[in-house]
């Protein structure tokens, strides 16, 4: 989760949940909890499934996709050029969808209804004595496929080179409105996202204390659990978090970052004033149309993602064809863009700046993107949270889980062994 509200306001507070937020126990969206009476979680297995019908309907439209002619046909100034564009659609109609499912069907797959919202998770048990159990939130364009490899790296340390003490218990859901998660009319903040995952994780799933990471959207429900269950979780891991603007006076490190959100929103937000103003509109479009959904997600892994050593996005095609055949199939591209409407129309949706929970907090900051984000400051981080471990890296990009695996799964396992001595 990035457009001038958002990184003004909290670039997602991240969540925008989207950049999703709201004040801490109750969600930003009318009658979230408004006269019901919680019921315990129900989870049970679950297997998810791209249908055949779509997809046979996704290569009969993706056969006879059209798209405008251009001027300049290989620069990304004015958004995705229309030979790299010809490329992926036909990258996509030779995709193996079968293939893709079946790396999906090696993951343990749960459905969690908690008070009639239903949240797809994936649970995968660690193999150490006493694994940690660590939440994962993805953000936009993402998902829970953006995991695929760290997950292994962190279940199962003895295999991958480290020690069996570091091992987790990995949860990973797909935010409402994502994938195999149902939406919710309007949108949820963060702070109602992290209320639906505390419950999950608590009650759903048993696990009382627990810790979590968060990316874009992801860091912003990630750093409303903090708040609003420091008893429950043991310590936060956050990459790249948007933070709000805080109230005056600011530091010279943080009237620059501020400065440089809003030069960045101004030439690079329009997807996000566009999502969290006419989503609907936007909706229309990409639902309808594979190459209309291929341009708007393509375009922002391109320019979020770190490079290779060829210079190619940090970002496999085949991901990024998994990613938007997900999205295709469970045709969730327009609840997916609620987040940034429930943020933008929710008063109190950003986290507020001061007093911060007691929880301790790792921030990683990840840079090389193509498109460059720009880099907040410790001082203004620690006005929203106790930061115990700061670092900053020249790569890994908006998707550190897809690019730099290796790196995001050593940095959790560092920066959480002491909440395992805590539990």
């Amino acid at each position: 989760m990035r457009a001038a509200r958002q990184l003004r306001r909290g670039r997602a507070s991240s969540i925008a949940a989207a950049h999703c937020s709201s004040h801490a126990g109750h969600s930003g969206s009318p009658g979230w909890h408004a006269g019901w009476v919680s019921s315990a979680p129900a989870v049970e297995p679950f297997v998810p499934a791209f249908g055949g019908e779509v997809l046979k309907d996704l290569q009969e439209r993706l056969s006879r996709s059209r798209r405008p002619a251009s001027e300049a046909d290989d620069g990304w100034e004015r958004g995705v050029p229309g030979r790299w564009l010809d490329e992926l659609l036909a990258d996509w109609q030779a995709f193996d969808a079968a293939r893709f499912q079946a790396r999906l069907d090696g993951l343990s797959h749960l459905r969690a209804d908690l008070d009639g919202q239903v949240v797809h998770v994936v649970h995968a048990p660690g193999t150490g004595p006493d694994p940690l159990p660590l939440l994962l939130t993805h953000g936009w364009p993402g998902s829970f496929c953006e995991y695929l490899d760290l997950i292994p790296l962190l279940t199962d340390p003895v295999g991958n080179g480290a020690a069996a003490s570091d091992a987790f218990t990995v949860v990973a859901p797909s935010l409402p409105g994502f994938g195999f998660s149902a939406p919710r009319p309007g949108g949820l903040t963060a702070n109602a996202v992290a209320e639906l995952w505390h419950r999950l994780m608590a009650e759903g799933l048993g696990y009382p204390r627990y810790a979590a990471h968060g990316s874009d959207l992801g860091a912003g429900v990630t750093a409303w659990l903090a708040r609003a269950h420091p008893g429950a979780v043991a310590g936060i891991h956050l990459a790249n978090p948007g933070l709000a603007a805080p109230p005056r006076p600011w530091t010279a490190a943080e009237a620059e970052y501020l400065a440089q959100g809003e030069s960045w929103a101004a030439q690079e937000g329009g997807y996000a004033h566009e999502q969290a103003t006419k989503p609907a509109t936007l909706a229309a479009a990409l639902h309808d149309s594979p190459a209309g959904l291929a341009a708007w997600i393509g375009e922002k892994v391109v320019a979020w993602s770190s490079a290779t050593s060829d210079g190619q996005p940090a970002f496999a095609r085949e991901l990024l064809l998994g990613t938007l055949t997900l999205y295709w199939a469970t045709g969730t591209i327009g609840s997916s863009l609620l987040p940034y409407w429930a943020h933008r129309h929710s008063p109190g949706s950003a986290l507020p700046a001061g007093s911060p929970p007691a929880v301790r907090t790792a921030i990683s900051v990840f840079g090389g993107e193509r498109v460059p984000f720009p880099k907040p400051p410790r001082e203004l981080a620690e006005r929203y949270f106790t930061v115990t471990a700061w670092d900053e890296h020249d790569r890994g990009g908006h998707f550190p889980a897809v690019a730099e695996p290796e790196l995001l799964a050593q940095t959790l396992r560092e920066v959480f062994r002491p909440a395992r001595g805590a539990r």
